[in-house]
């Protein structure tokens, strides 16, 4: 056709003037447009039918991306042909709508179906949809994107409506300006995470991108992989313990698994009987927890003749929603079908019959409630640090783990690493594991779930290290390096290897995490590696050089963006000199699972101690949910802690400790005065709201004093003097003395020249005069009774107060 059109135009050039030529090709041109376009966004829909029958075949899901300049009416008219096209394929279909406000207010004149505000993401966690429209116009919240796009089933369709590829490169969304640190502003940011988004979207199986201005394919559909089957079900026949109707709500064989595990869960040999179950976002493990639960209630209601009290715990209310959706079902078909259900903002937090109350509860209140639990459900564990996890669960009888390897919520294993292991050494537990393969709402291999993953790095995997690699961490042949952003978000192997650390060492990790050291102008990496491969990521922040009007805007009260460090100390200390000091916030920095306690990390972080100093910064500090662990090496690192949150954090259970070391001398004696003040207050909190902080961590907190804190010398008069003699002589009773012994060991741990105590006697030291525990939650470590530790701890304090009195 274009040649004759071509000959046709050759004639034309000989027999016409050449203004004709023009004038009759603009009206050619206006007739064949339409025409053309016509054919165009045919060959689309085409395309889209082909897409709906591989992706309903392959129990897939898969994507068309419209690319257009900006929101009008013609773009919705074309998103609505491409959902009416694949309707005739798919059957009708009810659609998600996902977008902004004027985004929403337009797709309601084209299209029926729930409409959802960004903002309200998190309300859609764990539901599941057959259709989307999703509005990615001003750039997207990656961790919005995680929730939205899961909720999609098979056989399902996601049309996005967003820039053209080339407008991604500079594309600053609204939810930037949230993140950007003051006083940068969004002028400063460089969108590399959306520059790498669209690059791989490009390269990725199972989408179409059509630019709908010039009306031409951008990106064809792409499918390689086979077609995917799932697993037969195959409920057990013969005698079970578990009633066939429940095996019935199982979705794939893999829950079936499950619930075949549970049915021994109470023919335990060991004291205590645990079961982890692990998987992947998307595989199910939530719901059949909800649905083992009415076995686990009918079993222990036999045995204990009154209604069954299980604890459900997770980092949020919403994400147990699934759970308890399924709970109502199974409830009914175990023959219990009176309950009471009890909500909370639209989330249901209880369950409760005369069977059971089943109650969602958040981890710091679970640490204080757990012994009151029959059972003990722990939800997406990964999400809970784990010496929260440790408090949680320890003693427990009857424990069940659920947690995701990779996922958009907070994934991270963390929990298999580090509280697994530890759980495994004791004697006393039995535990089951079992992993979850099969996706639920989709089939394995689906398209969609890997690009996902990959633009969000959920699967970001850690090196391989070798024999060769290992041998080299010892020999101590490591090298630091900053390492360049736009190099980084190039270097798919880089990238991942970086993120990978985090994804295995970290307990709770978001997509948004890669964003911020993507983009944000104050944010840099940097690592440790052995033979090429990363061993050690560390993010940074830096922090500081407030100018005064800002500063004085802290002082009433303001809260800057990114500015951790400094408005913590202008508004705990008044100190309004800190503030313009420049200095190094530490965000994550984590060592290679496989070669943790090594050195490594403290390697790196001297290291990074040096470029900060090399580059003249006058600070280096980090902020981080503190366990003993954590703490011992900060303090190894010379490193001072100034600030403990007084409160756990409602969703983790942590406190949040801040520390800080000098980078040059006039700024030591400013960190040693932060530390004085910052024990001062630590012994006053630990009888109030940090009562139940460890209490090895208490003391680690405590040893670290610099210089001596101002707190009173106790005035001790004869009488108390006379008081004290009778209980060093074991006439009296420390509860007769505590009003002398409690002020007299704040002042103790408010010196550093205090005395030396064995580590069982400042155990109960801490744990008696300054937290106030009873008794009974006593641990002294050894075959000596507390109350016998506590008397020689007095002693010795009192000796070192009366300068070798010893009464």
């Amino acid at each position: 056709m274009l040649r004759e059109f071509f000959y046709l135009f050759i004639w034309l050039v000989n027999i016409l003037p050449i203004y004709n030529i023009f004038k009759i090709g603009a009206n050619v041109f206006i007739f064949i447009w339409p025409v053309f376009c016509w054919m165009t966004v045919k060959a689309l829909l085409a395309e889209v039918q082909n897409a709906a029958s591989i992706a309903i075949q392959n129990r897939h899901r898969f994507m068309v991306m419209l690319c257009c300049s900006g929101l009008e009416g013609r773009i919705f008219k074309l998103a609505r042909k491409v959902f009416r096209s694949y309707k005739e394929v798919a059957g009708d279909r009810k659609l998600l709508v996902v977008g902004r406000n004027k985004f929403i207010e337009m797709a309601k004149e084209y299209f029926d179906g729930k409409f959802v505000h960004y903002r309200e993401s998190p309300s859609i966690l764990g539901e599941t949809h057959s259709a989307l429209l999703l509005d990615l116009t001003e750039g997207f919240h990656p961790n919005d994107l995680g929730i939205i796009v899961e909720t999609i089933a098979e056989g399902g369709i996601i049309i996005a409506i967003g820039p053209h590829p080339e407008r991604w490169n500079n594309l600053v969304g609204k939810w930037h300006e949230e993140l950007i640190s003051e006083p940068y502003t969004v002028d400063d940011i460089t969108p590399r995470f959306y520059r790498r988004f669209i690059r791989r979207t490009l390269e990725a199986e199972g989408i179409i991108v059509f630019n709908a201005d010039k009306r031409k394919f951008i990106k064809r559909y792409e499918y390689s992989g086979e077609e995917q089957s799932r697993e037969e079900i195959q409920i057990p026949s013969g005698e079970k313990e578990i009633k066939r109707k429940l095996y019935k709500l199982c979705a794939t064989q893999d829950q079936v698994r499950v619930l075949q595990l549970f049915e021994t869960f109470f023919d335990r040999e060991k004291e205590r009987k645990a079961v982890v179950i692990t998987a992947d976002r998307g595989r199910g493990k939530t719901a059949v927890l909800g649905i083992v639960t009415p076995y686990l209630i009918s079993r222990m209601h036999r045995v204990l003749k009154r209604p069954v009290r299980i604890m459900v715990v997770a980092p949020t209310p919403q994400a147990v929603q699934t759970y308890f959706r399924f709970l109502k079902k199974a409830l009914v078909r175990q023959g219990m079908k009176n309950y009471k259900v009890k909500e909370s903002n639209g989330l249901i937090t209880v369950i409760n019959s005369k069977f059971a109350r089943v109650e969602y509860v958040v981890p710091r209140r679970a640490m204080i409630e757990k012994d009151y639990a029959d059972i003990i459900i722990v939800d997406e564990a990964a999400g809970i640090d784990v010496p929260v996890l440790w408090q949680i669960t320890e003693g427990a009888r009857y424990i069940v783990f659920s947690t995701t390897i990779h996922g958009y919520e907070g994934a991270g294993r963390g929990f298999s690493i580090r509280f697994l292991k530890r759980l495994e050494m004791d004697e006393d537990v039995e535990i089951e594991k079992i992993h979850l393969e099969e996706p639920i709402r989709y089939g394995k291999g689906d398209p969609i779930e890997a690009w996902l993953y990959d633009v969000l790095l959920l699967d970001a995997q850690p090196a391989e290290l070798d024999e060769d690699d290992l041998e080299a961490i010892k020999r101590g042949r490591l090298t630091f390096e900053a390492i360049d952003k736009d190099e980084m978000f190039n270097d798919e192997k880089l990238l991942r290897e970086f993120f990978g650390i985090y994804v295995l060492a970290h307990y709770r990790n978001r997509p948004s995490d890669v964003v911020i050291l993507a983009d944000m102008p104050n944010h840099f990496p940097f690592r440790v590696a052995v033979n090429g491969k990363t061993v050690c990521s560390i993010h940074i922040a830096i922090e500081g050089g407030i100018g005064e009007e800002l500063m004085k805007k802290m002082a009433d009260g303001y809260k800057p963006r990114g500015q951790i460090i400094p408005d913590l100390v202008l508004k705990h200390y008044w100190d309004y000199d800190f503030p313009e000091l420049m200095g190094v916030r530490i965000v994550r920095i984590a060592t290679h699972p496989s070669v943790m306690k090594m050195g490594i990390g403290s390697f790196g972080l001297q290291r990074l101690i040096d470029w900060a100093s090399g580059n003249e910064l006058d600070w280096i500090g980090s902020g981080f949910g503190v366990s003993p662990e954590l703490l011992r090496f900060w303090l190894k690192n010379d490193f001072s802690p100034i600030h403990i949150t007084p409160q756990r954090n409602e969703v983790s259970g942590e406190h949040t400790v801040i520390v800080l070391k000098a980078l040059k001398m006039h700024i030591q004696s400013v960190v040693e005065k932060l530390n004085s003040e910052f024990v001062k207050r630590l012994l006053e909190w630990l009888n109030d709201e940090l009562a139940d902080l460890e209490v090895e961590t208490a003391i680690h907190l405590l040893h670290s004093l610099q210089k001596d804190a101002k707190v009173p010398r106790p005035d001790i008069g004869e009488v108390d003097r006379r008081r004290l003699k009778k209980y060093f002589h074991g006439i009296s009773l420390y509860e007769y003395v505590s009003d002398v012994a409690r002020p007299l060991v704040r002042y103790c741990y408010s010196r550093t020249d205090r005395p030396e105590l064995n580590e069982e006697e400042e155990r109960v030291l801490i744990a008696k005069c300054l937290q106030l525990k009873p008794w009974w939650e006593i641990e002294s470590g050894g075959e000596v009774r507390p109350f016998k530790l506590l008397l020689k701890a007095l002693q010795k304090v009192w000796r070192w107060y009366d300068d070798g009195d010893k009464l």
